[in-house]
C-alpha cells in the first residue's frame, strides 16, 4: 500500500527502490509518474530485450511522466487534420484545435522503458488495470491527456499505463540481431517490453494497493492488437486474468520475420534496407547502426514510410509463434474472459490515406487512386479466388472503383470488424467467456462527418475529452455506463453492474430457434442494449479470407520455427 505524507506526497517500495508521487482528485488518489520498469534501452541495449532496472537507495521522485518514445508521426498528420474537420466545429474552432494538437509538447527519448500508477490513497488488494495505448506500434504515449482521469481508479481499481519503444526502435529486425538472440530471432523489443511492464505489475502491484493475482490489460488499436499479441505470446502467459481488446487494428497483421506474405517483404529484409541506408554502408551493420544518435535515425525512419510499414510486431516462431489469428483459430490463446469490439464509423479516418484493399498493401505515394484493374489484381492475391472478390465488391458497392464511402465501409470491416469477430467464434466456440461489443456513439455536433469514429469509444472509457471539443450532453451517461462494465470486469470478470442490463455471454452457435443469433452489447448515446450480431455479407467473406490467409501463415510460421531451430 502506498503512504501518503500531507508534506511530501505519497511514497512506495518497489524492487528496484523507493518512490515519492503525488496526489490528484483532491487527495483521494495517489498518483505516480515516470517509473522505470526496465534499463534504459540506450547504447548497447538499443534493440535488445528489456533488461531490468539498476537499483537505487535514496527516495526516487516519480511526480513527472517519463519521455514518450521516439514517435514517427509521419500520416499522423492527416489523422488529426481529418478528425479536425469532421468533428463539426466552427472554423474558429477548428482552427484552435489543430493549434492545440499540433503544438503540444511531446518529450521524445530512446529512454522511455516507464510507466506510471494511479491508485486509491490506503488501497489494497484492488483489481488492476494496465492499459496500452494506440497509435500504429509507431507512436503515441501513455501520458497521453485522454488516458489521464482518475474516473477508473475512483471506483476501486488500480490504474498502470505504460509506455514501450516504438516503430523502428521496437521492432527493427536483422540477421545480425537474431545472431545475438539464443532463440535466433529480432523485431519484438516493443512487445518484450509490454510483457516486461506486465512482469513489474506482477512483482510491484501489492505495493500500490493491487492484487497481483487479478490484472486486466486493455488497450485500444494498436493497443486492442497488443493486447491479443500478449494472449497468444507465450511468455505473457499467467501475467494477466482478463482482457479487454478495444478496435484491434491490423497493423502488420501477416508480417513475419523471415518469409513474404501479402505485400509485407520479410522482417528481417527491411531491417537490412534500412541498415544500409542508415549506415551508407552495403553490410549495414548493426554495431554501426547503434552508434548513430537515436534522433538521426529517428528522422531517417520519418522520412521512408515504405520501410516503416514493417516495423510492427512479427511473426517469429517465439515470441509470436503465430499470428494471433492462427493462434485463436488453434486455441493457442490464454483462457482468460475476452471483452472485444470495435465502432460503428472505424474508416471514416482512414479510407482517403490508405490502400482501398487494406493497410497491407502500400498506396500510392502521390495520393493518387489506384486503378480499377491494379485493385482487382491487389484483392485477387488476398482472396482465395476470383469468384471471392466478385461476391466482395457486391458486398462493397463503389469498392471496384475506389469510391471513398465504399473504401471507409470495407476499411471498418477488414482492418477492425473481421478480427474482432474472428477472436470472438474462436474464444467462445473454446468455451471460454466473451463479451461483444459495438460502439455507436456520435459527436454532438449534427454538422459532423465522422460518426462513430476510431478511437471514439476511449473517451467514454476514461470519460475524458478533446480540449475545445463541446460533449454531447448525454455523453456523460454512456461513459458512466462504459466506465463500470469495464470495472466490473477487471473485478469480477464479468461486465456487468449494478441498475444495468446484463451482457450476455457471446456463443456463435446458441441453443434455439435458427432465427437466434450471437448477441452484444451496443453503446450509444444516452443508453446501451443487447442487441443480435447481424451476418453480415462483407464479414463473411473476410471470414473466409482470414481462413486462407491462416493456412499460408501457419506454412510460412512453420518455416520460420525451423529456421530459429
Amino acid at each position: 500500500m502506498a503512504k501518503l505524507s500531507p508534506r511530501s506526497g505519497p511514497t512506495a517500495t518497489t524492487t528496484s527502490g523507493p518512490i515519492r508521487g503525488t496526489t490528484s482528485s483532491h487527495g483521494r488518489i495517489a498518483l505516480f509518474r515516470g517509473i522505470p520498469y526496465a534499463a534504459p534501452p540506450v547504447g548497447d541495449l538499443r534493440w535488445r530485450p528489456p533488461q531490468p532496472v539498476e537499483p537505487w537507495s535514496k527516495v526516487r521522485s516519480c511526480r513527472k511522466f517519463g519521455p514518450a518514445a521516439h514517435q514517427r508521426a509521419a500520416g499522423f498528420e492527416h489523422f488529426f487534420d481529418a478528425l479536425t474537420r469532421g468533428l463539426g466545429l466552427g472554423a474558429a474552432r477548428q482552427k484552435a484545435l489543430a493549434t492545440a494538437i499540433k503544438l503540444a509538447p511531446t518529450k521524445q527519448n530512446e529512454d522511455c522503458l516507464t510507466l506510471n500508477v494511479r491508485a486509491p490513497r490506503h488501497a489494497t488488494g484492488l483489481p488492476v488495470m494496465v492499459w496500452i495505448h494506440g497509435g500504429d506500434h509507431t507512436d503515441g504515449s501513455g501520458s497521453e491527456p485522454m488516458y489521464q482521469s482518475d474516473v477508473l481508479p475512483e471506483r476501486g481499481c488500480v490504474l498502470v499505463t505504460i509506455n514501450y519503444r516504438l516503430g523502428m526502435f521496437g521492432f527493427l529486425a536483422h540477421p545480425e540481431l537474431s545472431a545475438e538472440s539464443p532463440d535466433g530471432v529480432s523485431g519484438n523489443y516493443g512487445l518484450l517490453d509490454q510483457i516486461a511492464a506486465l512482469e513489474w505489475v506482477r512483482d510491484n502491484i501489492e505495493a500500490f494497493g493491487g492484487d497481483p493475482a487479478n490484472v486486466t490489460i486493455f488497450g485500444e488499436s494498436a493497443g486492442g492488437e497488443a493486447v491479443l499479441n500478449l494472449m497468444t505470446a507465450p511468455t505473457a502467459r499467467g501475467l494477466f486474468h482478463q482482457a479487454i481488446a478495444q478496435s484491434p487494428s491490423d497493423s502488420g497483421r501477416w508480417l513475419h520475420l523471415n518469409t513474404r506474405m501479402l505485400d509485407f517483404e520479410p522482417a528481417v529484409d527491411t531491417g537490412m534496407r534500412f541498415a544500409q541506408l542508415a549506415t551508407g554502408d552495403q553490410a549495414g551493420s548493426i554495431e554501426a547502426l547503434r552508434a548513430i544518435d537515436a534522433s538521426e535515425l529517428s528522422t531517417l525512419y520519418s522520412e521512408n514510410p515504405q520501410l516503416g510499414r514493417s516495423f510492427y510486431p512479427c511473426v517469429d516462431g517465439v515470441v509470436l509463434p503465430t499470428t494471433p489469428m492462427t493462434a485463436f483459430s488453434r486455441g493457442a490463446q490464454a483462457p482468460v474472459p475476452l471483452v472485444i469490439g470495435y465502432n460503428a464509423d472505424e474508416g471514416s479516418l482512414f479510407g482517403d490515406v490508405m490502400h482501398p484493399a487494406g493497410a497491407e498493401f502500400e498506396a500510392p505515394e502521390d495520393g493518387s487512386p489506384v486503378p480499377p484493374g491494379e485493385l482487382r489484381a491487389t484483392f485477387e492475391r488476398s482472396y482465395p479466388t476470383p469468384e471471392h472478390v466478385d461476391r466482395l465488391y457486391a458486398a462493397y458497392p463503389g469498392l471496384e472503383v475506389g469510391q471513398l464511402s465504399a473504401v471507409e465501409t470495407h476499411c471498418c470491416d477488414h482492418m477492425f470488424g473481421v478480427h474482432v469477430d474472428h477472436a470472438s467464434r474462436c474464444h467462445a466456440s473454446q468455451g471460454h467467456p466473451v463479451y461483444r461489443y459495438h460502439f455507436r456513439a456520435l459527436p454532438a455536433s449534427a454538422k459532423q462527418t465522422l460518426g462513430a469514429f476510431h478511437a471514439a469509444e476511449v473517451l467514454y472509457v476514461f470519460d475524458t475529452k478533446f480540449p475545445l471539443v463541446p460533449a454531447a450532453p448525454d455523453a456523460h451517461l454512456t461513459a458512466r455506463d462504459m466506465g463500470d462494465r469495464w470495472f466490473a470486469f477487471a473485478a469480477t470478470g464479468v461486465p456487468d453492474s449494478p441498475g444495468r442490463v446484463d451482457w450476455p455471454t457471446y456463443d456463435p452457435a446458441p441453443a434455439g430457434s435458427e432465427a437466434d443469433g450471437p448477441r452484444r452489447m451496443v453503446f450509444d448515446r444516452p443508453d446501451s442494449d443487447v442487441q443480435d450480431c447481424p451476418s453480415e455479407t462483407g464479414l463473411d467473406l473476410m471470414r473466409e479470407r482470414v481462413a486462407w490467409l491462416d493456412e499460408q501463415s501457419l506454412a510460412a510460421t512453420q518455416g520460420v520455427s525451423a529456421a530459429a531451430r
